[in-house]
């Protein structure tokens, strides 16, 4: 222990009193005008050089304090009894750090202080018999009040301290308020601490606590006062070897923060070494230094900091060394909400819902605790940054486009063909080149209707609807086959290419509601049934049944052989890549698109980039102008290039390419997506918005496919309330309602600054698809923001575990 140095045989002692105080939460916070100054916010992520603002210094609005008369050495002045004493309360004091207060956002910790004092020499004079009593008893109530603080029995603790007061009235003025503070009474504190600097007790620690005392009443006039009045006692500690300290204490609630770093570093008298390590890593967060800051609080031993090291780690995005830290935090019981609410946010962060509401129930069982805990951290919902930003979503641009399953699914739906009853008929009805491509008759038409009559003029009227979507009309499509499937309900092929259209609409639920229906309708139409598992996949669903179900049907199928596509595409579907390496063997003649894509994504799936290129090469060649098949094939050539080459490689070829833009007005979305991701990245997308204005300026009619073109492209070109307007026009004047567009619409509302509007948007989106996740996890945030927690949780037990939001997400207030 610092300085304590007691000697039977000298008449000369010294003793170290040690005054401790905590600052938890909001109301240890300095007054708001007077804040302690804080790292201009150009300069908060830089750790080499800095500078500081200073406050100016207060006014004295009391006079100073007159010293008390001389007074006879009484009992309480014996050296030897109020060594003992000033022992116990050390190591009380020592050990009593409250872990600060940190947010996710940057919010400044509140800061703890120590404070100490080296007394004056006193003469020595033996104390009797009773006082020895009296001093072993204090002892035994001061370890006892100890340890139940180390166990985070806060309130047992804080009664054993009052007790200890109680008992020995007789302390001075000073420790006694030092107890005082340790029991949260910090008016009372603040009196005893004025009385000892008025008798010339430990003045300048004195007057430290009792500026720690009046900033936790939030008295701010006080709270100047006695920090200034420390510093005009600090001279009289100049032979002490905690001066450097005393006098970085009184530089941090100055403000002073390069002057109180620099005396926390020359701190070497222990155990104050940890204290100033702790309080530098206060000083280094609040500067949004964070790795400084947890690297000084990892430097100390003695002071419990999981806490604080989980919400350091959670601000600097280390996700789970936050949550490794938090969980050792939520075994100290003083820790424990506040422990449990930071890491629900990470859990809300990185997409653990159910593993979230699992940890919230099992702590607590009434709900209105789980609102308390939710309420710990106000939040506020807004978008994600990394989705706008060019140079971020250039870092974050992946070029794998078959790197997640979701996303290998969605090219196999786009290049699907429909499904006619005769494709030669057909072919008089559709308006499109390479019909071949995009129409299968594969399918036994007399298992659907049985006069020839009948099954012409159905297929006449496919055929029309079918012409719409390969137009890239997709959405008058998809009306024209809901409507037709209300005369024909048990229609097999009118469920399949219903259903198509809602998966390349990224309604997946709807999707694998019609896939599922269409293969039940006829067993043998096997890539309904293979679609309709890609769906589940893709929604949560549980297949196992259906899958079995498939499975047996293509075993006992003796015109199916093992390596028909079918049966390869449901290897795909259960994530089986190495069965598929058989099918790859085989020399095919059939350039199909969907059998070229499939092929491409299982080369990749097993590791044979250079095969999966040539595929893709194949896949451009039969569809030149067509916008993802070139976005694909420019990908292939130019995947290994560094960010910079491959944007503007992408500026090159796309700037020349003579492209079929009208999937990107209205057919799939994953064309309208994938060319506005590779524009950004690219630098055009201004350029791009720019050309789609003009052809809206000069277009005869308000073309919806061109409107929701330029609304998704204004979204990520940061024009969101232009978005916001154009998602207006398509939902009441053209009155486009899917849940894909109505999400949209939530974004640019957020983006715009209409929280109201995006709640109500996604209440309606979550209605047209109830399986829409990024509605559920956004309507659940904005429910969280504005506090009404039932509704909020509610949304998240819909959510699957590892599922995070695309585009939204949320900081903590300030």
């Amino acid at each position: 222990m610092a300085e304590e140095n007691f000697d039977q045989e000298n008449s000369s002692k010294e003793r170290l009193d040690e005054g401790l105080e905590e600052f938890k939460g909001q109301e240890g916070e300095a007054p708001q005008d007077e804040e302690l100054t804080t790292l201009p916010e150009e300069l908060s992520n830089k750790e080499e050089s800095f500078s500081f603002k200073r406050e100016s210094a207060p006014k004295e609005e009391e006079k100073p304090l007159e010293k008390n008369e001389a007074k006879e050495i009484a009992w309480y002045q014996d050296k030897k009894f109020l060594s003992l004493v000033a022992g116990s309360i050390i190591i009380v004091c020592s050990l009593i750090f409250t872990l600060f207060y940190l947010t996710f956002n940057g919010d400044n910790i509140k800061a703890d202080i120590i404070a100490t004092k080296q007394q004056e020499t006193v003469k020595n004079e033996a104390p009797d018999e009773s006082y020895q009593y009296n001093i072993a008893k204090i002892d035994t109530m001061i370890k006892k009040a100890n340890a139940l603080y180390l166990k985070g029995e806060i309130e047992q603790a804080l009664k054993a301290y009052e007790q200890i007061a109680i008992y020995n009235e007789s302390l001075s003025s000073y420790n006694l308020g030092v107890s005082q503070m340790n029991e949260n009474k910090f008016e009372e504190a603040l009196q005893n601490f004025k009385k000892a600097i008025n008798n010339g007790e430990n003045q300048t620690v004195s007057a430290i606590n009792a500026a720690v005392c009046a900033l936790k009443l939030n008295d701010k006039e006080r709270f100047k006062y006695y920090i200034d009045l420390a510093q005009v006692y600090l001279p009289k500690e100049g032979n002490s070897k905690l001066y450097d300290y005393y006098l970085a204490l009184i530089n941090f609630y100055k403000g002073y923060y390069p002057e109180a770093l620099q005396m926390f570093q020359k701190t070497s008298t222990e155990p104050y070494s940890d204290s100033a390590k702790y309080l530098s890593a206060k000083i280094y967060s609040k500067m949004d230094l964070n790795s400084k800051a947890i690297t000084y609080l990892k430097e100390q031993n003695s002071l419990e900091s999981s806490l604080s090291l989980g919400l350091l780690y959670a601000r600097i995005g280390e996700y789970q060394k936050a949550k490794n830290a938090l969980n050792t935090a939520l075994k100290i019981e003083r820790d424990f909400n506040q422990s449990l609410a930071a890491i629900t946010l990470i859990d809300l962060k990185i997409g653990q819902y159910q593993e979230m509401l699992t940890r919230l129930n099992n702590a607590y069982k009434n709900k209105e605790d789980k609102y308390r805990i939710l309420d710990t951290y106000k939040i506020k919902v807004n978008l994600n940054k990394d989705l706008f930003n060019i140079q971020i979503a250039q870092e974050n641009f992946s070029r794998n486009f078959f790197k997640q399953p979701k996303e290998q699914f969605d090219l196999l739906f786009y290049y699907a063909p429909y499904q006619v009853f005769d494709s030669k008929q057909s072919s008089l009805y559709i308006k499109k080149a390479n019909i071949a491509y995009f129409v299968d008759d594969s399918v036994d038409a007399s298992f659907y209707l049985k006069t020839g009559k009948a099954l012409s003029s159905t297929n006449v009227r496919i055929a029309n609807i079918v012409n719409l979507a390969l137009n890239q009309k997709l959405k008058q499509a998809n009306k024209g086959f809901q409507d037709l499937i209300k005369e024909y309900p048990e229609h097999s092929i009118l469920h399949y290419n219903l259903a198509l259209t809602y998966a390349q609409l990224k309604n997946y639920n709807l999707a694998y509601k019609h896939f599922s229906s269409s293969y039940h309708l006829n067993p043998k139409n096997y890539l309904a049934g293979v679609f309709a598992m890609f769906c589940a996949k893709i929604s949560g669903i549980d297949t196992t049944k259906f899958y079995n179900e498939i499975q047996d049907n293509i075993s006992n199928d003796k015109n199916l052989t093992p390596s028909s596509l079918y049966q390869n595409m449901f290897f795909l579907a259960n994530e089986d890549y190495t069965s598929i390496l058989p099918y790859l063997d085989e020399v095919k003649e059939d350039n199909h698109p969907l059998n070229l894509i499939f092929e491409a994504i299982a080369f990749k799936n097993n590791n044979l980039d250079n095969q999966a290129d040539i595929k893709i090469a194949q896949l451009k060649s039969e569809l030149p102008n067509d916008v993802l098949s070139n976005i694909l094939y420019f990908n292939s050539l130019n995947t290994k290039q560094n960010i910079k080459d491959y944007a503007q490689n992408a500026q090159i070829y796309f700037q020349n390419a003579k492209l079929d833009y009208k999937s990107i007005f209205g057919g799939a979305i994953i064309a309208r997506e994938k060319y506005t991701s590779l524009m950004q990245i690219a630098g055009l997308l201004n350029l791009e918005r720019q050309k789609f204005k003009d052809l809206l300026n000069i277009s005869n009619t308000r073309d919806e496919g061109l409107i929701q073109a330029l609304a998704y492209i204004d979204i990520f070109s940061l024009h969101f309330e232009e978005a916001y307007a154009l998602y207006n026009t398509l939902i009441d004047n053209y009155k486009v309602n899917d849940s894909h567009t109505l999400f949209l619409a939530s974004v640019a509302a957020i983006g715009s600054n209409n929280p109201n509007s995006a709640i109500a948007l996604l209440q309606l989106a979550k209605l047209k698809d109830n399986n829409n996740k990024e509605s559920k996890a956004a309507l659940g945030l904005l429910y969280q923001q504005v506090q009404n927690y039932e509704p909020a949780l509610l949304q998240y037990k819909d959510l699957p575990d590892n599922f995070k939001s695309e585009f939204f997400t949320f900081e903590i207030k300030r």
